[in-house]
């Protein structure tokens, strides 16, 4: 064992330190409570011996700023001393000391002492290590349920959701939280997304989510079987559902929730919700920038089983950007002190919401970490985000387009489908030809709209004319002019032109032109032996 004394009589010092090294224990020697002390700081004693009575700090002194900064492990105290007045004793107990070794030193008594000492040490460690062992089985519980909660309250949305792109953050105040949200595809042109927020923390709260999250699917299913011709039930009606499946149970264990659900219409380009007392949706406009906070007028579930539920409907265009969000996004605080609030989300999202997903979110990780007060957030942290990609299909002739490079499958999907029911016999190299054309194109597309602009849309539409295909495609931003683009070098000295150089080469015929605050790109392709 590894033993501090602190004695000032040499003599009591001599005789107890070749004592102790005689049963050989580990024994570090000062002669003063001062230094004493300054070694318990720097080192780790299972058992300290002071003498009571020593200068510049005496032993009692020690004996209390040991016990103030008591760490995860317990350091056994004696007092070496002549005193055996009650009082005396009855205050070092009160001061923190285990026991008493009496001057002058009986090695006997000693010995004893020892032993009673170990016994304490050995069963505090072992109840130590019992402690924290359990707290190790108890912290792998509590990861194994945040696991679980990711995986099952937190569902990735479905593949055939083409109609939105999304992306979550989730940072719960106690490894596991009540915010969980879902998705339903309904085919390729209608995707269900709803949130919710459990009132609490911690795994109780997340189990009402799991428990509410799994009503909802039940609901989904019931009121989809209810006729022998399913149709595809109304927002407002699942959640009318869903109140009165769950609305008793909660107000019996004393909780509610809010939750949001919201269905993304690529079909009519429509938006229709129900807000359940859920902070307010942000829409992020694509064509004007500009964001605002779609009205809500329902109560959260669990309040009354009386309730009615209405769903509201507006328009979306391929770029907007919708948010869900917890109230501990709203409850950040400013650099002034100020809540950060549902309107000054709204305008600290304005001036980001063009960025791509995984950077927009970036960004607001960084403003939790900039708002939270004290050394803990207070409340459960969720941020959804939807990014609305528009249909699959074009409508009139053309297809409308979020412009990032994400959007540059369906361009090509479309030119593809577009050329092979032309009819003018383009073969597949030809075919190839063309969709690299389109790729340089739209790609060049892409990256000038966004110089100027915060994301709206790109245009592009296909037609024969006297069996020529001709590719169109309309972009916004700044005019572009192609005699400025240098000519491609081919010995890797400088970049840039090969684009323009290659689509060239891929069609017969390439124009730019700027009308209005649009650029227009027209490619233009005829089939071998269709003539000029």
């Amino acid at each position: 064992m590894k033993i501090l004394v602190a004695d000032d009589d040499e003599l009591s010092a001599e005789l107890l330190l070749a004592s102790l090294r005689s049963m050989s224990h580990e024994v570090v020697f000062v002669n003063n409570g001062e230094e004493a002390w300054k070694l318990i700081q720097e080192e780790s004693f299972r058992l300290v011996i002071l003498d009571w009575v020593m200068p510049e700090m005496d032993g009692m002194e020690v004996c209390r700023n040991i016990r103030a900064m008591q760490g995860s492990s317990y350091t056994y105290i004696m007092l070496l001393t002549g005193r055996t007045d009650r009082k005396d004793r009855l205050e070092a107990l009160e001061g923190g000391a285990d026991d008493f070794l009496t001057k002058p030193l009986d090695n006997g008594e000693l010995i004893a002492r020892l032993n009673v000492a170990n016994r304490i040490l050995e069963m505090e460690e072992a109840e130590r290590r019992t402690s924290r062992e359990l707290q190790q089985a108890r912290q792998k519980e509590i990861e194994l349920g945040a696991s679980i909660q990711k995986r099952l309250l937190y569902t990735p949305p479905p593949a055939s959701a083409n109609a939105i792109e999304t992306a979550s953050l989730s940072i719960p105040s106690q490894y596991v939280d009540g915010d969980f949200c879902d998705f339903f595809a309904h085919g390729t042109q209608i995707v269900d997304v709803f949130v919710g927020d459990v009132m609490g923390k911690g795994v109780p709260a997340a189990m009402v989510g799991a428990g509410v999250k799994t009503s909802l699917q039940r609901c989904m299913i019931s009121l989809l079987t209810a006729t022998l011709k399913p149709t595809l039930p109304k927002p407002e009606q699942l959640l009318q559902s869903l109140d009165a499946l769950v609305c008793a149970e909660l107000i019996e264990l004393g909780t509610f929730l809010t939750l949001c659900y919201a269905r993304f219409n690529s079909a009519d380009d429509t938006l229709t919700y129900v807000n359940c007392g859920h902070p307010q949706i942000i829409l992020w406009d694509s064509l004007s920038g500009v964001c605002r906070l779609l009205d809500t007028t329902n109560v959260p579930l669990g309040f009354s089983e009386e309730e009615s539920y209405e769903q509201r409907t507006g328009n979306l265009h391929p770029g907007d950007l919708v948010l869900f969000y917890s109230d501990g996004v709203t409850d950040l605080k400013l650099p002034s002190g100020k809540r950060l609030g549902m309107a000054g989300f709204s305008e600290w999202v304005e001036s980001r919401a063009h960025l791509p997903l995984d950077e927009f979110l970036y960004e607001v990780e960084h403003l939790r970490i900039n708002g939270l007060t004290g050394l803990a957030a207070g409340d459960d942290f969720t941020c959804v985000a939807v990014r609305y990609r528009g249909a699959e299909t074009e409508r009139n002739g053309s297809l409308q387009l979020w412009a990032d490079h994400g959007s540059l499958r369906k361009v090509r999907n479309y030119v593809k489908t577009s050329a092979r029911k032309a009819g003018i016999g383009f073969t597949d190299p030809e075919v190839n030809e063309l969709l690299l054309a389109v790729q340089e194109a739209a790609s060049n597309a892409v990256r000038h709209a966004r110089v100027g602009h915060k994301g709206i849309p790109i245009r592009v539409s296909a037609k024969v004319e006297k069996n020529v295909f001709v590719f169109e495609l309309r972009y916004p931003g700044p005019p572009f002019d192609p005699g400025l683009v240098p000519e491609p070098v081919l010995d890797g000295t400088k970049e840039g032109g090969f684009g323009i150089s290659i689509i060239k080469k891929c069609v017969d015929e390439v124009a730019y032109a700027f009308q209005g605050d649009h650029n227009l790109v027209t490619l233009k392709k005829r089939a071998k032996g269709n003539g000029k």
